[in-house]
Formats: C-alpha cells, structure tokens, sequence
C-alpha cells in the first residue's frame, strides 16, 4: 500500500468512526425541547417559587418573563371537580385558607389570598442548611389566588411541566386534565408527570402523543416507571447519579429541586437534561451567564 492509498485509507475510517459516533449520539440525546442544545434546561418549580408565590398565575408569569424554558405546577379537583392549581392537598400552608382542597368548591377557593405561602417544614430546613433565605412576599402579591389549570394554560408562551397530584378522583382528574390541555391547543408544550404510574399509564392510554413526565423518589419507584414510555425521568437531588445510569437511551433526566447556584453548577456537572428549581433567576445566572447578560 503507498502512502497515499494509506492515508485516504485512514481517512475514510476516520470519517466512518465519525459518522456511525454523530448517528449513535443523535439517537440516544433526549429530543429538544427535554433536553437543552447546550447543558440542561431549566424549569421553573411551581413557577419558581423562592420569588414569587407557588402555583399561581403571578409565579408561572415570572418563570416565563425570567427565561426559564419550563414552568413546573401542581393540579387537583375542588369539591365541584375543577381542575385547580395547587401542590397540598390542605390550604393552610399556602393560602390564608384552612381545611382540605377537595372539601371547598372553586368558588370558595378563589375567595382565598394565595400571595404569601411558607415553604414546608423540610424545605424550610434544606433552605437554612444551603444559607439561602426564606421567601417573604408581605403584600406585594396580595391579590394572588388559586388559579385554575384552564387560566394557566392561557398565559402566553408557557410551556408547562403539569404534575398530577394525589386526588379522591384520581381517573377523574387525569381525565379533566386531558380534555383541558385539549382544548387550549397547546399539547406541543406540554407534559404530564406524576409519581402513580398508573395514572400515566391512563394519561398514555388516552392521549398517547402527550409527553409522559416520571417522577419518582426513592430507588425503588424506578423499576415500575421505567416500564412506560417516558420522554422525562424526574428525580430527587439524592438520585441524580443514578438515574443518569438506570434511565435508558433517549429518555431525559430532570432533577428536582434545586435552590442555589451552587447546587445547579453541582448538578450540571452530572451531565443532567433538566434542573427544576425554585430560584429560576438564580439558576440562569449562574449556568448562563452570557444570557444574563444580555
């Protein structure tokens, strides 16, 4: 073989190694938008809900408004079956309100003040232990209230992480979730979480182009949602290294929740396609300086 047979010889292999490398790394990334061009992307949890209150439509305006590319809520049934925006399935932490969600009608929840929650007892305490400081609202958002899922989904450019919460009427709420993504036309940008397979088992069974979202807390929550057809798994900080093994080719990891620079920087590092967190800002800032600057 001359030298010139050698090296057109070593550079069609070359070339080979990296045409068979681009394809095997093209299928195995998550799709945009699960997974960000460059580093993961950031949602923002209940809208963010460090700086402004959880769940509301004033939170997941300002996840929007800051950059964030996805905005994180909760949804249950009111005592009238309204799909409603809220984490707790009580009202005492995040409203001025008291008694379980499900006891009051849609009209009585939105006659309560939802402008100034407190963090729960063990996020409070996971707060103090990274020196971030408490949220404190005073009044700025007096006129914040329980939203309903169908306000949500009207705001513009949204693209919402919907997280199915534990519900009386679990079929009854999937169901009345579906019909209203439906009809806001906006199934594009949008995915359904929960931790009950079952009821992502039902999402898929009833709207199969609908992005399914598995959150799951413990490693042995990740068996059973595996066995779906996940586009996001969706785990704690604690699980973030080993979901990155155990989730397979093409299904994005996302991890909850994270609430200082420094602890997106270390989760970054991981290699993760999703950061969902409390301080959208912050996280921007820190993990894309050169938007922020902008």
């Amino acid at each position: 073989m001359t030298s010139l047979e050698f090296c057109l010889s070593s550079g069609m292999l070359f070339l080979s190694f990296c045409i068979v490398g681009c394809a095997v790394q093209k299928q195995t990334r998550p799709a945009t938008p699960f997974a960000a061009v460059v580093g993961p992307v950031i949602l923002a949890h209940r809208g963010g809900s460090l700086e402004a209150p959880e769940n509301t439509r004033e939170s997941i305006a300002h996840g929007i408004a800051v950059g964030a590319d996805w905005q994180e809520l909760d949804v249950t049934l009111s005592k009238d079956g309204e799909v409603v925006v809220i984490h707790d399935d009580t009202l005492e932490r995040t409203t001025n309100g008291t008694g379980k969600v499900a006891d009051l009608t849609l009209a009585e929840l939105m006659k309560l003040s939802a402008g100034n929650p407190r963090p729960a007892d063990s996020t409070a305490t996971r707060l103090k232990e990274l020196g971030v400081e408490l949220p404190a609202f005073g009044e700025r958002f007096k006129d914040a209230r329980i939203p309903t899922l169908d306000e949500v989904l009207k705001l513009p450019d949204a693209r919402l992480m919907v997280e199915l919460k534990e519900s009386p009427e679990p079929e009854q709420l999937v169901r009345k979730t579906l019909a209203l993504v439906r009809d806001s036309g906006i199934e594009g940008r949008i995915g359904i979480a929960c931790f009950d397979a079952r009821a992502l088992q039902l999402v898929h069974d009833l709207e199969p182009a609908l992005p399914l979202i598995g959150l799951v807390e413990d490693e042995a929550g990740f068996e059973k949602m595996l066995e779906l057809p996940l586009a996001v798994l969706a785990v704690s900080t604690e699980l973030a290294s080993l979901a990155m093994e155990k989730a397979p080719p093409g299904i994005a990891v996302w991890v909850w929740t994270v609430y200082s620079a420094a602890q997106a920087q270390e989760i970054a590092a991981l290699g993760v396609h999703g950061i969902i967190t409390d301080a959208p800002s912050v996280v921007l800032k820190a993990l894309r300086p050169d938007d922020s600057a902008k």
